[in-house]
């Protein structure tokens, strides 16, 4: 990627606007002091983008702009543009993402009203961000903090650093420190993937059972309502029979009146008939009276005798009669008791017609509490659909029952801490080596400094001289050797909370990995290989592998944790039936490695040089004993359980 020019205006030493064109074949900027040399380079760490200000040896951004110098007048802005040549490639892809031959980067100040700096950025004489800026130099390999502009000191800077600094540099320009971050970015994402699936298993585990529930509810609820609405057909059909019944009876009752009239008119007209018998018998008699007076004479025995059988026929019919008018009396009361219970059947029927409206109202009633049941049905058919309601519910109710859980969560939240603590103090430690070492090579390189000057003293010159000379050297010495023992102190601690972040590390293992349910898990599935049931389960990390020194097996122990529960398979199916065989079966939860499935691993670049120190044994892997075979499984258990070398 060539730069063919650059484009400065009003930019620290440079007034107005100078351009400096770099030519094919052009290597440095050379010239007298004060000629504006590094301002040259920093003009373009200005564009490509510089971690801070001070780099660019400025307290902030407003001091870049030209400030008119002894005389003249200070600018109010500056601006530099950064011109580069972007050619195709033989492929047709270009170095820069960016569909032209000439790529303009443009980056300005202004300073506003109140004395505050403004910075705008340019792409091609269109408005862009520092952000597109380093996304598109970061695709072509040129970064601003990067080594690809080689400043004033640079050089002699890199000949005199230590060989840790220098190999800190090579492996900065190789790109292994930027992979070590991808790398454990990516851990950190991954085991937030592996807490986020947890999760989201045991909220499916809750939300099954949740639709276990509402599933026999549901059936519970149909069958009610089949049972409701069989009990109100049987109610409807027997208010029916009722009612039919009723009416028969009604009708009999009224059959029977009609007779009894019938019969009572009968009876009448029999007593009427009987009545004019009677006056006709006594008319006979009364003749009968006139013809024996008249006669007086043999013939009166005979007509005594006739008027005896006359009169007991008389009083037979009166005795008929009175049983006549006995029946009329007893059709009268029976027409009297036939009227009253035609009157209990009308209040019988108009009872029956006021319970068959209080059915109807029940009945419609029903209807409507069916349609608010079928409503309500059809709402938590959505819910369950939706799964909005639901998981509200079920996180209200997984909420409750997670308190159940913290009091283990405690312990481990107490481990969390306690890693957090020896975390930042390793940081801490890391950060004050770093200075302690920068601090030290200063002082060698005054120490050289010194030496050089006191080589070049001329034989003549003042013992005063000399003697100041050799006195700063010995407290530079002495200060070196008291950086020294101070660089020693920070290693051993260094590697003492290393140790204790290790051993932190292992107890959260062993204290939040759910250690009985995850014993039992594993108990499980060694039982299912044993049966037979499950092909494929070579067995768990720790029956696979054993520590090569029995003096190293408590600091195995501490730095593989609750990896030492991993259970390694062939192939990604036999984990799958495995998980499924334990969630059908609750038996808990395991870890599976698929030796299909694991990629090879390495060790980070600090963590290498870490274990050439003194003291070191090895890395953890080096110190087990386990077949080829499981060398990935191996590997992944130790590097995901962040190993640090194991030192004596």
């Amino acid at each position: 990627m060539h730069l063919k020019e650059i484009q400065m205006e009003n930019f620290k030493s440079f007034k107005g606007e100078v351009v400096i064109p770099f030519e094919v074949g052009f290597t440095g900027i050379t010239g007298p002091n004060g000629s504006g040399k590094s301002n040259c380079g920093d003009a373009l760490q200005f564009v490509l983008g510089a971690k801070s200000s001070k780099s660019l040896r400025a307290e902030n951004v407003g001091q870049l702009i030209f400030n008119g110098g002894n005389r003249g007048k200070a600018a109010k802005n500056c601006k530099v543009t950064l011109v580069f040549d972007n050619p195709k490639d033989t492929s047709g892809n270009r170095r820069l993402k960016v569909d032209t031959d000439e790529v303009l980067l443009t980056r300005t100040v202004r300073l506003g009203r109140k004395g505050n700096s403004n910075s705008s950025y340019y792409l091609n004489e269109r408005p862009s961000t520092a952000t597109e800026f380093r996304r598109l130099l970061t695709g072509a390999g040129a970064r601003g903090d990067g080594y690809n502009i080689v400043l004033q000191g640079d050089v002699t800077h890199l000949a005199t650093m230590t060989d840790r600094a220098r190999r800190k540099v090579l492996e900065d320009v190789a790109g292994v420190t930027s992979y070590d971050d991808e790398i454990r970015k990516a851990n950190r994402q991954r085991d937030k993937v592996e807490q986020y699936l947890e999760q989201i298993t045991l909220l499916e585990d809750e939300i099954n059972k949740r639709i276990k529930t509402l599933s026999k509810e549901r059936e519970q609820a149909m069958k009610y309502r089949e049972l409701q609405e069989t009990l109100e057909t049987a109610r409807r059909t027997l208010m029916h029979s009722r009612h039919r019944s009723r009416l028969e009876e009604i009708e009999l009752v009224t059959d029977e009146r009609g007779n009894y009239i019938v019969r009572l008119s009968g009876i009448g007209e029999e007593i009427e008939a009987d009545n004019k018998q009677e006056l006709s018998i006594e008319d006979e008699l009364a003749g009968i009276q006139r013809q024996l007076n008249e006669v007086l004479g043999d013939d009166g025995k005979k007509l005594g005798d006739q008027q005896r059988r006359l009169e007991v026929e008389v009083e037979t019919r009166k005795d008929r009669i009175s049983g006549l008018k006995e029946d009329i009396d007893d059709a009268g009361d029976e027409q009297e008791v036939l009227a009253a219970e035609q009157i209990e059947a009308q209040q019988a029927l108009t009872a029956h017609e006021e319970s068959l409206d209080s059915a109807r109202h029940t009945l419609k009633k029903a209807e409507e509490d069916l349609q608010g049941a079928a409503e309500v049905e059809e709402e938590a058919r959505s819910a369950l659909d939706s799964g909005d309601k639901v998981v509200h519910e079920l996180n209200r109710a997984f909420g409750k029952a997670t308190e159940s859980v913290e009091k283990t969560q405690d312990v481990a939240n107490k481990a969390i801490l306690k890693v957090g603590a020896e975390t930042q103090n390793v940081e801490f430690l890391h950060q004050q080596l770093a200075d302690l070492e920068t601090s030290l090579d200063e002082s060698r390189l005054n120490r050289d400094d010194l030496l050089l000057q006191g080589e070049e003293l001329d034989a003549n010159a003042p013992e005063q001289d000399r003697t100041k000379l050799a006195q700063e050297l010995a407290r530079i010495q002495r200060q070196e050797r008291g950086l020294l023992d101070d660089v020693q102190r920070s290693e051993e601690q260094l590697r003492d909370a290393e140790m204790s972040l290790v051993r932190a590390r292992g107890e959260l293992e062993n204290r939040s990995g759910s250690n009985t349910g995850m014993a039992r898990a594993v108990k499980a599935v060694l039982g299912l290989r044993d049966s037979g049931e499950v092909r494929g389960v070579l067995g768990s990390m720790s029956e696979l592998c054993a520590p090569k020194d029995s003096r190293d097996e408590e600091a195995l122990a501490y730095a593989m944790g609750g990896g030492m529960n991993s259970i390694v398979v062939r192939d990604d199916e036999t984990a799958a039936q495995c998980i499924s065989w334990l969630r059908k079966n609750k038996a808990g939860r395991a870890t599976f490695l698929p030796l299909n499935r694991l990629q090879s691993r390495r060790s980070g670049g600090r963590a290498v040089m870490v274990s050439r120190e003194p003291g070191v044994v090895g890395f953890a892997s080096d110190l087990l004993e386990y077949d080829n075979s499981i060398e990935l499984a191996v590997m992944n258990v130790v590097l995901s359980q962040q190993m640090l070398p194991v030192a004596t």
